[in-house]
């Protein structure tokens, strides 16, 4: 006859006691990979959620950590400013401005920059033209930054590309910046030579004189 199976251990019957305690929520692990997760948390939560202080603030913790892990991440800097546009659109084009500038910028030349370059400077341009627009100040409409944003975005975008701010800026008096911007989209262009720029220049009603390019200051992340 089979052998009786032997008894089992009188712990072996019990189950762990269950908790009905909720569990924690996963942390997000500090990697590259998670770069992704936390834009696209910040986007839900700005979309569906609407934003409290408290949302914002969680939105903005999101964000910075996605840039610090990923500096050029387009979509966590853009991110960011889009927080501030409509209250503190200082504070919006400050944060957009510290998207890392593209290779070979400085020493009066404006580099290489790529489609993520031309979409963070787009944007920043649009908010420093629309804040100066509305608040009249003059002041914005020449300051550096705005310059500096119309060079990088127009050297992917093309000179055509960027007609409604080289309008706006027309039509109040920023000439000597139009030129520098002009002259920088078409830096590396051989078949663009001195009369050809005169004669646009003249064209357009400019002085002709050609201006040296503007060298900004550092970045500061």
């Amino acid at each position: 006859p089979a052998s009786p199976a032997p008894a089992s251990p009188a712990y072996a019957s019990l189950s762990p006691a269950k908790s009905s305690a909720p569990s924690a929520p996963p942390s997000i692990p500090n990697n590259a990979k998670s770069v992704k997760t936390r834009v696209e948390l910040a986007r839900v939560m700005r979309e569906l959620g609407g934003l409290d202080e408290a949302r914002t603030a969680e939105c903005v913790k999101l964000l910075s950590e996605a840039r610090d892990i990923e500096p050029r991440n387009v979509d966590a800097c853009v991110g960011l400013g889009n927080l501030f546009k409509d209250t503190d659109p200082s504070k919006a084009i400050a944060e957009m401005s510290k998207f890392p500038d593209p290779e070979g910028f400085g020493n009066g030349k404006h580099g290489k920059p790529n489609f993520d370059d031309s979409f963070c400077h787009v944007e920043i341009a649009r908010t420093i033209i629309k804040h100066g627009v509305d608040t009249k100040d003059k002041a914005l409409l020449e300051c550096e930054q705005l310059e500096k944003s119309l060079c990088i975005a127009g050297k992917v975008m093309g000179w055509d590309g960027i007609d409604k701010w080289v309008e706006i800026l027309d039509n109040r008096g920023k000439w000597d910046m139009l030129k520098r911007i002009y002259m920088a989209i078409h830096e590396d262009n051989p078949e663009v030579d001195e009369d050809l720029v005169k004669g646009y220049f003249t064209a357009k009603g400019w002085d002709p004189v050609i201006i040296a390019p503007r060298v900004y200051c550092p970045q500061h992340q």
